[in-house]
């Protein structure tokens, strides 16, 4: 008998390898663009649920302008255009995965995954004073 839960743990276990690997990767040195471009693909899979869902704050162009200005924070980091766009578009559906499985089916793994990106999103684009970037005073 299958598990009613099985076919959804497959996306979330997915979800948490990406998210356990990152850190380890960039502790190491191996990405100078981490995290700007699962910022970038992040702000990309933020339009995308913007445009599907009618939950979703803000608008689409506001978050296509962050993942733009992300992207070419990665850019600035010495990053290929090619690897870039390519890396970017592999992991905007992961992300906008992890929005649906927070904002929509409420999983609270998938809203600490997004609140450990985001704030490192946040982060980043206060340091590198990013064009567009918003964020709440501490």
């Amino acid at each position: 008998m299958r598990r009613p839960d099985a076919a959804r743990s497959r996306p979330a276990a997915a979800l948490a390898v990406l998210f356990l690997a990152a850190p380890a990767a960039f502790a190491q040195g191996a990405d100078a663009t981490f995290p700007a471009i699962d910022c970038a693909a992040l702000w990309q899979a933020t339009a995308d649920f913007r445009t599907r869902y009618a939950i979703a704050e803000g608008s689409p162009a506001e978050a296509q302008a962050m993942a733009r200005a992300f992207r070419d924070a990665a850019l600035a980091e010495g990053a290929d255009r090619d690897g870039v766009d390519d890396r970017i578009a592999a992991l905007r559906p992961v992300y906008l995965l992890l929005l649906q499985r927070y904002l929509l089916d409420g999983e609270r793994r998938a809203r600490d995954q997004y609140v450990r990106l985001s704030g490192l999103c946040d982060d980043l684009g206060r340091a590198s004073g990013l064009k567009g970037h918003r964020h709440a005073p501490r």
